[in-house]
């Protein structure tokens, strides 16, 4: 057994235990509007030396590499979602990494990742600050909250919906599997504004047959 198992074992021990901060529920109940993007906004997020790739990275490898975190779930069925949860208070954003565990399985692939700047990020037990060596941490093209709506739409360009605060930048796709026709693929970096100026992002990658 390697260390990232060893490691997981322990912390999904600690995970019924705690009460933890949970990540922030999504914008949208339903998404009725067209993927417009042309490729994927951002296929992970990057954390120091991690980089945090969509349905490749676990979250054991995840807290692998923290030392530390717990690993806390909430939900059941299709709504079922396994997360750590990471502060980083200088800036006062919080970072959910999450696993749908549906579409992330057993093994708790990493399916999204949230960052919201909020009035504190004090870190807790079960929300510890990010480690100095995760740091500096981004999704795709150094986009990150305190980003400016001007910043996000020169990387990705027109979003594909906007709804009062919120923008969206969807990309729908295929790749080769043992499906009829292929996988399908939804790849997503959704943003929230406040004067022209991020206060939380929301990206992720489901696959599905």
């Amino acid at each position: 057994m390697n260390r990232s198992s060893l490691f997981f074992g322990s912390f999904s021990i600690a995970c019924s235990a705690t009460a933890a901060v949970p990540p922030p529920m999504g914008p949208f109940d339903v998404i009725e509007w067209p993927a417009t993007l042309k490729e994927a906004p951002s296929q992970g997020a990057t954390l120091g030396a991690l980089v945090i790739q969509f349905e490749k990275t676990t979250l054991a490898q995840v807290m692998s590499e923290a030392s530390v975190g717990t690993l806390a779930h909430r939900g059941d069925a299709g709504a079922s979602v396994y997360w750590l949860c990471f502060s980083q208070p200088s800036v006062g954003v919080r970072i959910w990494i999450i696993s749908n565990a549906e579409m992330g399985g057993d093994s708790h692939y990493v399916t999204s990742v949230v960052a919201e700047k909020l009035k504190t990020a004090r870190p807790s037990s079960d929300c510890p600050a990010l480690p100095a060596q995760l740091h500096p941490v981004s999704f795709a093209n150094h986009l990150w909250p305190g980003s400016t709506d001007i910043d996000i739409q020169r990387v990705l360009g027109i979003p594909s919906h906007q709804n009062g605060a919120w923008r969206t930048f969807d990309f729908q796709g295929r790749k080769q599997g043992k499906c009829e026709g292929g996988y399908d693929v939804y790849n997503w970096l959704w943003t929230r504004s406040d004067n022209g100026r991020i206060n939380r992002i929301d990206a992720g990658q489901t696959t599905s047959c």
